[in-house]
């Protein structure tokens, strides 16, 4: 039976208008008004094809982007997908063919490769930890840059990672300032749960004191934040004979270096905003020959 990767739903597709503002706003930025190097060196009617390679292994994703591309310059760009979305790759290995306008395809160039090396970091480095650490389920958060909320969920799923809330209206989590503010767990958890009693609920506490009124309020994640693995263990421990029902997540700082020590308590979630904030681009690169 295949592991759910997701607290509410997976972003197991994206659709073109999920990529479209992001490119247009990268056109826009790159070639705000025309590529001045490209039109005082070639005219509009040399044509020109190119491939996309990689130099290094991984996990290729944002093959929607190509697409979304050609319907922005119809009759001046085609292409032909070599892999698809979540495929591994090899090093030097042809990701896609294009065909086209020459000053079409330089212009599109930067911002076509910015995106799928982004994405293609995202869903490599996912699945890197996925790999290692399958008793653990690697979990994506809200850290990621303006535009690319579902874009970087979906690199994160497919590289075998998973979702949590994708954004504020998607499920509760109610956190340190929610329950400052509102007074208890108690209270906080009740007031949601008579608002929104549809709604997954998770709960994030930040030390073992909070652990009993966390039980007691019922949500259906506790988060510990920031737990030493001492408290991490005994936190587990409680849970699992108490209130074996509520899913356990962690959370605080949490590199690749922290996870062997997670694993070994197994069947828990691991939330890392490094997956999307400290993802570096994969190595590739575009080779375009005339016509």
């Amino acid at each position: 039976m295949e592991k759910i990767r997701y607290y509410t739903q997976p972003i197991s597709k994206l659709n073109l208008e999920d990529y479209l503002p992001i490119i247009q706003m990268g056109l826009t930025e790159d070639c705000p008004e025309s590529d001045v190097t490209s039109e005082a060196i070639f005219s509009q009617d040399v044509q020109a094809e190119g491939t996309i390679l990689t130099r290094e292994k991984g996990i290729f994703c944002g093959a929607g982007a190509l697409e979304c591309f050609k319907n922005l310059f119809p009759k001046k760009f085609e292409y032909q997908l070599l892999v698809e979305d979540g495929q591994a790759i090899e090093s030097t290995q042809r990701l896609a063919r294009i065909s086209g306008q020459l000053l079409s395809i330089l212009r599109i160039e930067r911002v076509l490769l910015n995106i799928i090396q982004y994405l293609s970091g995202i869903a490599s480095s996912t699945n890197k930890i996925a790999l290692e650490y399958p008793n653990l389920l690697i979990l994506d958060t809200r850290k990621t840059l303006p535009g690319y909320r579902k874009l970087a969920k979906y690199a994160v799923y497919m590289g075998g990672g998973a979702n949590h809330r994708i954004d504020l209206s998607d499920m509760g989590l109610i956190k340190d300032n929610h329950i400052a503010l509102c007074g208890s767990i108690l209270q906080a958890v009740n007031k949601f749960r008579t608002k929104y009693p549809q709604k997954k609920l998770e709960l994030e506490i930040d030390g073992l004191f909070q652990l009993e009124e966390a039980i007691a309020a019922k949500p259906d994640v506790i988060l510990l934040d920031n737990f030493s693995l001492d408290d991490t263990k005994k936190a587990v421990t409680i849970l699992r004979e108490k209130a074996p029902q509520i899913q356990i997540e962690c959370s605080g700082k949490i590199t690749p270096e922290k996870l062997q020590a997670l694993s070994e308590l197994g069947n828990l979630g691991v939330s890392m905003g490094y997956l999307t904030h400290t993802t570096r681009f994969m190595d590739f690169s575009l080779e375009i020959e005339s016509k």
